[in-house]
């Protein structure tokens, strides 16, 4: 399969980014300080909460990162045996539980299932961009992949310097992730502040054009 266009890949990263940034944001409310797609902070998290003697949350933090965990190697298998939008029609279902299980009695413990593995899913249906290996479910090692880029683009102007100079898209597409994932958070920081009703619908725009976008490049044969 063909490498898609930079463009269709920064396209396809700011959509991602913008959903992952935004569950990530209401999740960090709805659920106590927990994360939908960032298992770093939740094992941190997990750790000191047993520390501290509160087995019951830290008890609640490993189900999440366990929910995570699992659902990604179902959603691994879904991606060997079937297309890629599959994927994202998922998503969607899972946008829409994430709703009807909002405001219910035990919504922490329904949220715990739905959302980490809403995030699993993004993670493992698309990472890769214009051959250039992606997560936007979280962003930690997009920021690295940008510094180092940019680190090696830099070294390579020196006069003399021997170090390859790297792609522009390998220094523009990681740090799109980055500024997408905080656009998401902040869009979901207003929802809340402006106490919005159905916060987890709101980004099933996002998830029909993602559906659309790569529909269209599968039958062109242009998705990686």
């Amino acid at each position: 399969m063909a490498s898609a266009p930079v463009l269709a890949s920064a396209r396809r990263i700011l959509l991602l980014g913008l959903l992952a940034g935004y569950i990530n944001a209401l999740s960090f409310i709805d659920l106590g300080g927990m994360f939908a797609g960032a298992m770093t902070g939740n094992t941190i998290h997990m750790d000191a909460t047993f520390a501290a003697g509160n087995w019951q949350h830290g008890l609640q933090v490993a189900e999440l990162i366990l929910v995570f965990f699992l659902t990604a190697i179902l959603a691994a298998c879904v991606r060997l045996i079937s297309r890629p939008v599959y994927g994202f029609v998922i998503i969607a279902t899972l946008l829409i539980i994430a709703q009807s299980v909002h405001g219910a009695p035990h919504q922490v413990h329904y949220e715990c299932l739905v959302l980490p593995a809403l995030m699993a899913v993004q993670g493992q249906t698309l990472a890769r961009f214009s051959g250039n290996a992606i997560q936007t479910v979280v962003i930690t090692s997009n920021l690295l992949k940008c510094a180092a880029a940019l680190a090696a683009w830099l070294m390579s102007c020196l006069p003399g310097s021997i170090t390859p100079r790297p792609s522009r898209s390998a220094i523009f597409l990681p740090g799109l992730s980055w500024v997408a994932f905080l656009m998401g958070a902040a869009t979901a920081s207003m929802a809340l502040s402006l106490k919005t009703s159905l916060p987890f619908l709101w980004p099933l725009p996002l998830v029909a054009l993602l559906c659309w976008d790569i529909s269209r490049a599968e039958r062109a044969n242009l998705l990686d």
